[in-house]
């Protein structure tokens, strides 16, 4: 069986390039769209989850939400989940930081997230964040299906964990849309696959 690694559905800021990290911002349509299309998708695959957490995130819960809808999943939010933090880069505009950090913000792009940002986390440091939250549904995932709903730099910090990959190549493979769901084998500690929905 397997633990499904789900990002949030897209919100205003992710379609404006601005990171969001903590902020706390909602889906938008196009967000609440694609937490449906995953919802039927995983339905029309016959997936049937034990358990089901989510970052405490507005975004992250609505999406865990409309996936365990008229279920009997045990779901809660997780705090453990959250997304790391970017310091100083929160709340702005990529163009804007390109403009003023210039070739140091391209450098730390280029990173995948291995390097902290100003005041911020790694997703090295993510790693050693949520293991101990993997670690508790690690044999929930061997013998059942289990859903995390998170953000894109923790569900990276959480594949650094699961694989102990920590290259940047790796790191760039473990990115994921928002219409994306990776599926990881906890006992190989592998991924089986990663698969998307379209919306519009």
């Amino acid at each position: 069986m397997a633990l499904y690694l789900v990002r949030h559905g897209q919100t205003d800021w992710n379609r404006a390039k601005r990171f969001q990290s903590t902020t706390d911002v909602p889906l938008n349509e196009t967000g609440f769209a694609q937490a449906w299309q995953i919802r039927e998708e995983l339905d029309r695959r016959g997936v049937k989850f034990t358990l089901a957490r989510s970052s405490p995130l507005v975004r992250a819960v609505e999406t865990a939400r409309i996936i365990v809808q008229g279920t009997d999943t045990p779901y809660q939010p997780e705090p453990g989940f959250m997304e790391i933090s970017f310091g100083d880069y929160e709340g702005r505009l990529e163009t804007e930081l390109q403009d003023e950090y210039g070739s140091a913000y391209t450098k730390w792009r280029e990173s995948q997230y291995t390097t902290a940002p100003p005041g911020g986390e790694s997703i090295l440091d993510g790693a050693a964040r949520v293991k101990p939250y993997l670690i508790q549904l690690l044999q929930s995932a061997i013998d059942g299906d289990v859903l995390v709903v998170a953000h894109q730099a923790i569900n990276m910090a959480m594949k650094v964990a699961i694989s102990g990959r920590s290259d940047v190549e790796s790191a760039a493979g473990f990115r994921q849309n928002n219409d994306e769901v990776d599926v990881w084998d906890m006992q190989e500690r592998e991924r089986i696959e990663m698969w998307k929905v379209h919306v519009g």
